[in-house]
């Protein structure tokens, strides 16, 4: 079991990192590149902690896909871990990424050729977005075939890279079902947000609730954007764009298939 300390109390790590930070002062050896290298340490090293609190507590994991079930605190959890993170930032900010990917036409399948082959396709997908995420990621079963995936300390630029190696991969995933090839494609959204490190100490939870809301819905206004466009893509969310014309968009289009 992972040890839960008191939010007040240093850890032993903490320490050692300060007495580095000492001695490099004490030196004359600090310079930008080691400070944002030892902010990364500080940073990886309490998200691990929380997240391996979270994968202890089966209760937490969705038993199908072996992935972490929604909560909707989790936004709020990675904030406050990053703000324990020792302050040897400035004028730096905290980029989180979001990505919600939906399986393309899973319903179909799933009707075609049964709840059992749907359930390799969900387990096969989930497979894929566990190995091509980090330790510190949250990669998270939202319902259905729909995933999400949390990228704490990761700028939109980082979450293009995770989605390319995504989209190298599924494009594999096919399946010989009922003497058809069947190949499996995905949609997803993107939405981000940032915030400066000297607020992640006095943001406030009720705030933090707002953002994850928000970043969810920024994502799902995008991954409509992707079906709209064709599927077997993704859209990063536009705060320029008329997302209600596109959900009006991809509700004609579905009404066109089911006639």
């Amino acid at each position: 079991m992972v040890e839960k300390k008191n939010d007040k109390e240093i850890s032993a790590f903490d320490l050692t990192m300060i007495n580095i930070m000492t001695h490099l002062y004490k030196k004359n050896a600090v310079d930008d590149e080691i400070m944002n290298h030892l902010k990364e340490i500080s940073m990886e090293r309490h998200l691990l902690l929380l997240k391996n609190n979270l994968l202890e507590e089966m209760v937490n994991i969705d038993t199908k896909t072996n992935l972490l079930k929604y909560r909707d605190d989790y936004l709020t959890m990675i904030l406050k871990s990053a703000s324990r993170t020792i302050d040897i930032a400035r004028g730096d900010s905290y980029h989180i990424s979001f990505i919600r990917f939906d399986i393309d036409d899973f319903s179909l399948l799933n009707n075609r050729f049964g709840h059992e082959n749907g359930d390799r396709v969900l387990i096969d997908f989930a497979n894929l977005l566990k190995e091509k995420s980090r330790p510190t990621d949250y990669v998270i079963r939202f319902g259905g075939e729909e995933f999400d995936v949390l990228l704490p300390a990761t700028p939109l630029k980082g979450a293009y890279t995770f989605l390319e190696k995504i989209y190298e991969e599924v494009n594999g995933l096919c399946y010989d079902l009922d003497s058809c090839s069947v190949r499996v494609t995905a949609s997803a959204g993107v939405s981000y947000f940032s915030i400066p490190y000297n607020r992640l100490k006095s943001i406030q939870p009720e705030e933090v609730e707002s953002i994850f809301i928000q970043l969810q819905k920024d994502a799902d206004n995008a991954l409509y954007d992707a079906k709209v466009s064709g599927k077997k893509q993704y859209k990063v969310f536009d705060c320029h764009k008329d997302y209600k014309e596109v959900r009006e968009e991809y509700t004609k289009i579905k009404l066109a298939n089911a006639s």
